[in-house]
């Protein structure tokens, strides 16, 4: 006979939820900070293909600046609390704001700059502006060279 539960109490499914969500937002964050170095040097019309048309577009003398404002949909989660006799509600929703300096035709630059309603891992609203690019410069579809 086995001394470990069948099932995990369910107290212990709040702490799994929580661990859980906590690693999907770690790595759109880690997505997020790859793209400051892995888009630099990718061409104008490639980042229009894989990220799509910037809501904001401005000229100066260092280049153009193409902004990226989105609010990625919030996957809110409600969490009983059985100690409290209450429940926790999360929230991934969020603000991003993704700008990129193109100088000759090439992203030279990129400011990310993202918060959300749990405040951690703030910049991991912008992984949807990012994620197609990086998956295509992964696979050699548009190149940064």
């Amino acid at each position: 006979m086995s001394l470990l539960p069948r099932r995990a109490p369910a107290a212990f499914a709040p702490v799994a939820l929580l661990l859980a969500l906590g690693s999907c937002v770690a790595r759109d964050a880690s997505l997020a900070d790859e793209a400051r170095t892995r888009m630099v040097g990718l061409r104008a019309d490639d980042l229009r293909l894989c990220a799509g048309p910037a809501d904001k577009r401005e000229s100066s003398e260092a280049g153009e600046f193409w902004t990226y404002d989105r609010s990625p949909p919030g996957g809110g989660v409600s969490v009983p609390v059985p100690m409290a006799g209450g429940s926790v509600n999360l929230s991934g929703g969020g603000m991003c704001r993704a700008t990129f300096q193109i100088v000759e035709g090439r992203v030279t630059r990129i400011s990310i700059s993202g918060t959300n309603e749990l405040g951690v891992a703030r910049d991991a609203a912008c992984a949807p502006v990012v994620q197609g690019c990086l998956r295509m410069i992964r696979e050699g579809t548009i190149r940064t060279d």
